[in-house]
């Protein structure tokens, strides 16, 4: 591992502070180009410093951490080596010459994309330069698959893991960006023209948890301009990404064709668009603590929400309440459409009904009166799901392809069972349920088929199918979690050894059972 720089040896714990985002004085579009080094200098180390702060507030463990954070930042930078990032590194080690400085180590680290001929000159920039500043460097190679979502989004995607994977490495407690204003204003304006909802129009805050580390975005409210004055007062090189010119891409598009005919049209509109956007951001975050708030009202379980208190709020609340539930296990939100359609059936269907919606690795169905959240499982083909059992006496009986065994045991004195002639004497074989089966239970009430019994003791529809049969010969002998056929078994006057049959899955496959 990287040996970090020693920035601070010596440190003073102090309490943690309330602090705001740091906001830039409101400038006339032009008014840059005539500031001094120190005043634009200020203004960028201000906002990063109270990003730092925020960050480590942010990971504070308690409500007490006034008293507990200690903890300094360790920055891993993103550095591709265009104006931005290398704006942003040099302000961040600027920073961390400062006595009493927020910053305890930094780490350039730059991803390498392979998606330009120029990649492997733009590394070697990168290194070079870190190199110059002392700031530990490593290039990170990522393949970009693109499947749906266009190269752009697979590219951001991979880098973004890739650095997340480098902040662990490092012990690192924070990745730092260099988005600033106009790369909201623009990140807006594509999510405007996607149709997105509040959250999706709110673009990016300061800072936000992703993958157990805080990605910082100190620069989010200042302008690009400022950072151009900056690189030039500095006399600062970058590399220029030849990409960033082709108007195919939609930010380009609108980085070089609407916003300048917007600054044509209204002059100082950037500003009151950056407010427009901040003000967005405040509904969101207002309407994410309104879900919680709810969420927490219908919740049976972290796993199952009760389907009637969802419905007993208004319309716009259950989205609300069922994206944040859906989110809370790390799953993308589904899109507008399928999130109604979800509610709808919710509110439509009865308590046995299959529902399910595949969201991500997971799936959401009905389970009686609640909606229940789980891991979704490759079911096998119950036609490769048939076992044979041979009788060896008392024991477990392992079913590997249902993950679970059957045990069997003797009865005790007075208790009746399935005689030990029939168990040994028959054939017996574990199979999935076919469909028309049926069971008596219980000596007072009628045979009935599986499902009857399913729904009445409230087992989910999609749990049935890990739930194995045990026939011998031609006859249902047991049906996990129900029970064994009462007409197979004895009373103690009539057989000398009888036993008790038991189904104990082994992954706890029956656990949704036990919710309200």
């Amino acid at each position: 591992m990287t040996t970090p720089v020693a920035l601070d040896v010596y440190r003073k714990i102090t309490p943690v502070k309330q602090t705001k985002t740091f906001r830039v004085k409101a400038r006339r579009p032009g008014a840059y180009e005539k500031l001094s080094l120190r005043t634009v200098q200020a203004e960028l180390l201000g906002a990063l410093e109270s990003a730092i702060d925020q960050a480590l507030d942010h990971q504070a463990p308690s409500l007490f951490a006034q008293e507990t954070k200690h903890e300094k930042a360790r920055i891993v930078v993103g550095f591709s080596g265009g104006r931005d990032s290398v704006a942003l590194l040099h302000a961040v080690m600027l920073l961390a010459a400062k006595r009493h400085s927020p910053i305890e180590a930094v780490w350039a680290v730059h991803i390498h994309h392979a998606l330009s001929p120029n990649a492997n000159r733009w590394a070697r920039f990168c290194r070079q330069m870190a190199a110059d500043l002392g700031v530990p460097f490593k290039v990170i190679h990522v393949m970009v698959k693109s499947k749906g979502d266009g190269v752009e989004a697979a590219a951001r995607k991979a880098r973004y893991d890739a650095l997340m994977r480098a902040a662990k490495s490092f012990d690192a407690n924070m990745v730092m960006t260099a988005h600033h204003e106009d790369d909201r204003l623009e990140t807006f304006l594509i999510q405007w023209m996607r149709g997105a909802g509040v959250d999706g129009l709110a673009t990016f805050p300061l800072v936000r948890e992703e993958q157990g580390i805080e990605l910082v975005r100190p620069w989010f409210n200042i302008p690009r301009a400022a950072l151009e004055r900056f690189l030039a007062l500095k006399e600062l090189t970058w590399v220029d990404d030849e990409s960033n010119d082709d108007v195919s891409y939609l930010r380009n598009a609108i980085r070089h064709n609407v916003l300048p005919a917007m600054d044509e049209a209204r002059l100082g509109f950037r500003q009151a668009a950056a407010r427009s956007v901040e003000l967005v951001a405040e509904t969101s975050e207002l309407l994410r603590e309104v879900a919680q708030e709810d969420l927490q009202k219908v919740l049976v379980t972290p796993q199952a929400l009760s389907i009637a208190k969802l419905m007993a709020l208004s319309a716009p609340r259950q989205a609300l309440v069922l994206r944040a539930w859906i989110e809370s296990f790390g799953v993308a939100a589904p899109s507008k459409a399928k999130l109604e359609e979800a509610l709808r059936q919710a509110r439509e269907t009865h308590q046995d009904t299959k529902l399910t919606f595949h969201l991500g690795n997971h799936e959401m169905k009905r389970h009686g009166a609640n909606l229940v959240m789980r891991k979704a499982q490759a079911v096998k083909k119950d036609t490769t799901r048939f076992e044979t059992l041979a009788w060896r006496g008392e024991g477990e009986y392992p079913v590997a392809s249902w993950s679970g065994v059957f045990k069997i045991t003797l009865c005790a004195e007075h208790e009746e069972g399935i005689p030990e002639d029939v168990l040994a004497t028959g054939t017996l074989e574990v199979r999935p349920r076919q469909g028309g089966e049926t069971l008596r239970i219980n000596r007072k009430r009628p045979r009935k088929h599986l499902k009857y019994w399913y729904q009445e003791l409230q087992i989910a529809e999609f749990d049935r199918q890990n739930l194995p049969l045990l026939w011998c010969d031609d006859e249902l002998l047991h049906a996990a979690s129900l029970g064994s056929e009462v007409r197979m078994m004895v009373p103690a006057d009539e057989a000398e050894r009888r036993y008790r049959i038991e189904w104990q899955p082994d992954d706890t496959l029956l656990s949704l059972m036990q919710m309200g």
